[in-house]
């Protein structure tokens, strides 16, 4: 009985139709009917691939018609053998190794390599166990996906006794189009044996043929520089001793999801093995003779393998070039990517690496990734990148994930993006060449507003009532919108490292409105998160730029913010410089408001308001509240005569601060009384500072339970607005307060939450709790001793 006929009777007995025997084994009907009939001979891959589907011993299809020895198929015939036509010629079968070389410097990785580890465990087990036996690697241009998969591979060979097939898929390079996945069929065939002449021409047979001649083997299948899924399904092997790994420089979600691939996506060098990686290529002596050097190297490279290892290659190449010198030519953004460039290979200059993921863009992306590398902050997310483009913020958000996913841009977190160092500077080089400059200059001015639009409506929720200097939103610009008073302030924590960049960008650049709008529009901000050093940064940009605005507000305005800042940062000498400069810009020329209701008002009377109650502030910490008194009384005329309430309240509440360290503790009560009738609930700020005083004023005055409501709201307020300064000032009160009341464990646990909380915020107030409150904390009720100031410190700093 010959092979066929065995193989026809134990399908009839399984009850199995030729077309069912057909799909199961990836060989045509035609075929298989001519083997069962004699005219085509049988072979040992087909007999186990037939064994497998009828799910019987192979043993029982009994010897093979054709030569001996191991093969890959029978002889196919004419082509309409379909999946199995191109069968291997008799012989031993190759055992291909197409891997390139390792490459000669590799460094790092160890977590991508452990992970590429952990997948040999699937290429041992059965089907359904032991994991995927598909592996992305993925990044952006010259990341080093291909050092990475072939260094792995080389590493890996081992466990794949049947070889290794490679291809450059062509997906991004200067090559032209992507190879088709029939034209790599056809060479991974011929690798395995096949008869050239017998290779199916169809895609389908040729990826059918190439996993029955992978049935029974153990390969690994290298498939480099991927372009999309569908140039790569067709690659993938059945076998469940095979394992595929991918390079691509997009995230292949298709394979992901519907073919279960595993992704490794890589990120630029740690800094460690980006020196380590220097090290190699360079040598140690260069690179341990100046590690600074080496270390701003690695910065300027973006801790990029490609740019380190062009970066290096430069120094190498020419005696005498240091790390330090090759930096002074990377400095520059303009020259950067000329100088990473190797002189005699353009495959290799990063910004044609860069310019084969950019080509693969449609307009309207490729615009995107242009217009968005204008942006000066560390991150991008949808609504400000709507307002460089022009857009909505959902299609800006469309277009930040479609250029994510090409790695044209980092996933710094979810919906929030950032451009890796060199490739912002080949966007802006291209938004230099391909948008015309109106174009330019109108996405950057849409951003500007939008961050102002939000920074002004944000500082109108922390201190309702203030001054803003933001117009009506530009065309194109969609504000944001708050839903209160924690969501403002959330706001200006998310952006403020972008906010702090533009600020630094407007002065730059040659915008003097933004530079000194934007730190105005957040000074409440600042206040409230006490960000010290980005407040005075913030504050001396913007009165630089002030004294080239034409508006005049900005220059006094810019002075008031600064000696504010001066003050927070404890710099009072200064910060008193530039509140009295401030002051005599206001005052220059202008009638005395404070000697009639009806006298005239000065130009800019807020910003008087605003510079006396700063400064008086400033000096009443110095203990001097009669000077502070002086002040005052200037800027509560001036509020009346502008009906500007907020100024007046403020004013108000620092007036019954001043009397309440003189020991007028009637004065300060009428004061503050009056303060709080002005709107009352419409500031939660001011009008817990007031009921800080206020309940110091009534401890003052031998009324503990009435200083105790005080106190307690006090604290709730400050504790709403996330006032940490006040809220460790109400905490002492309350802790004088409770032991008047004869309550000292209490008064105790208030006083180490203000030690606390002074210790957070640097209040000078905490080396007082410190040596006092908490030995009286820990000797229990002895609570006498503790000194109680008459002239408690709660004060605030003046805000529009």
């Amino acid at each position: 009985m010959t092979f066929g006929e065995r193989l026809r009777r134990l399908r009839e007995e399984h009850g199995v139709s030729l077309a069912e025997l057909a799909r199961a084994t990836h060989y045509s009907k035609s075929y298989l009917s001519r083997v069962e009939t004699g005219g085509r001979p049988g072979n040992e891959v087909l007999a186990a691939a037939c064994a497998r589907a009828l799910g019987v011993d192979a043993a029982l299809l009994g010897p093979v018609d054709g030569p001996g020895g191991r093969t890959a198929g029978g002889d196919g015939g004419d082509g309409d053998a379909g999946g199995a036509g191109g069968v291997p010629k008799a012989g031993p079968v190759p055992v291909p190794v197409q891997l390139p070389p390792a490459p000669g410097v590799f460094a790092g990785r160890e977590g991508a390599l452990a992970e590429l580890d952990s997948a040999l465990a699937a290429a041992r087990s059965p089907w359904g166990e032991g994991g995927p036996r598909i592996w992305v690697v993925d990044g952006m241009g010259g990341i080093g996906k291909t050092a990475l998969a072939v260094h792995w591979a080389h590493r890996a060979r081992s466990c794949f006794p049947d070889g290794v097939l490679f291809s450059d898929l062509a997906g991004h390079g200067s090559s032209g189009a992507p190879r088709e996945p029939g034209e790599v069929l056809d060479s991974f065939l011929r690798a395995l044996g096949a008869d050239p002449g017998l290779v199916p021409a169809g895609l389908a047979d040729r990826s059918a043929l190439l996993r029955t001649l992978l049935a029974e083997r153990r390969v690994l299948l290298v498939l480099d520089n991927a372009a999309a899924p569908a140039q790569v399904r067709p690659l993938l092997p059945g076998a469940p001793g095979c394992l595929v790994l991918v390079t691509s420089r997009t995230r292949m979600a298709g394979l992901v999801a519907r073919d279960g691939a595993r992704r490794v996506t890589l990120a630029p060098l740690a800094p460690e093995p980006a020196v380590e990686l220097l090290r190699r290529t360079l040598g140690a002596g260069p690179v341990d003779a100046d590690p600074a050097a080496a270390r701003e190297l690695v910065r300027l490279c973006g801790r990029l393998p490609l740019a380190l290892l062009l970066a290096a290659e430069r120094a190498a190449a020419r005696p005498g070039l240091t790390p330090a010198r090759v930096n002074e030519e990377l400095r520059s953004d303009r020259d950067r990517l000329r100088v990473l460039a190797a002189a005699d290979d353009g495959d290799s200059a990063l910004r044609a690496v860069f310019s084969w993921s950019y080509r693969e863009l449609d307009p309207e992306p490729a615009r995107a990734f242009r217009l968005l590398a204008l942006h000066p902050g560390p991150a991008l997310t949808a609504d400000p990148a709507a307002a460089l483009l022009g857009t909505t913020a959902g299609n800006a958000g469309e277009l930040l994930n479609l250029l994510a996913d090409v790695h044209l841009l980092e996933v710094e977190a979810p919906e929030r993006f950032r451009f890796h160092s060199l490739l912002q500077v080949y966007a802006r080089e291209l938004t230099e060449t391909q948008d015309p400059a109106r174009d330019r200059t109108a996405a950057l001015d849409r951003l500007y507003d939008w961050y102002r639009q939000g920074a002004a409506a944000a500082g109108r929720l922390l201190e309702p009532g203030g001054r803003s200097v933001a117009a009506a939103p530009l065309p194109g610009v969609r504000p944001p919108v708050f839903a209160g008073y924690g969501d403002a302030a959330a706001w200006c924590e998310a952006h403020l490292a972008d906010l702090l960049s533009l600020i630094r960008h407007a002065a730059a650049t040659g915008r003097p409105p933004a530079a000194w709008q934007l730190p105005f529009a957040l000074w409440s901000f600042f206040d409230l998160r006490q960000h010290r050093a980005e407040w005075l940064n913030a504050a001396r940009i913007a009165v630089a730029a002030a004294a080239d605005s034409a508006d005049p507000r900005a220059l006094t305005v810019s002075l008031v913010l600064l000696g504010a800042a001066q003050f927070h940062a404890g710099r009072p000498a200064e910060a008193e410089i530039h509140l009295r400069r401030a002051l005599a810009r206001c005052t220059e020329g202008a009638p005395d408001a404070a000697d009639s209701p009806r006298a005239p008002v000065p130009p800019d009377a807020e910003s008087e308001c605003a510079a006396r109650n700063t400064l008086a502030e400033l000096i009443l910490r110095q203990g001097r509240a009669a000077e502070a008194l002086e002040l005052l009384g200037p800027a509560l005329a001036l509020s009346r005569a502008t009906g500007y309430r907020w100024a007046e309240r403020v004013t108000l509440v620092n007036l019954g601060d001043a009397a309440l360290r003189l020991g007028r503790l009637a004065e300060a009560e009428r004061r503050l009384l009056e303060a709080l009738a002005l709107r009352p609930g419409a500031d939660r700020r001011t009008e817990g500072l007031a009921l800080l005083h206020l309940g110091t004023v009534h401890r003052a005055l031998g009324r503990p339970p009435q200083a105790l409501g005080c106190l307690r709201r006090a604290l709730e307020l400050h504790r709403a607005t996330g006032h940490r300064w006040a809220q460790g000032r109400t905490l002492e009160q309350l802790g004088h307060t409770f032991a008047a009341l004869g309550r000292p464990e209490e008064a105790a646990a208030r006083w180490r939450e203000a030690l606390e909380l002074m210790s957070e915020t640097g209040d000078p107030r905490a080396a007082y709790l410190s040596e006092h409150a908490r030995p009286a904390a820990a000797r229990g009720p002895v609570v006498a001793r503790i000194p109680r100031p008459t002239a408690p410190e709660p004060g605030r700093v003046w805000r529009w």
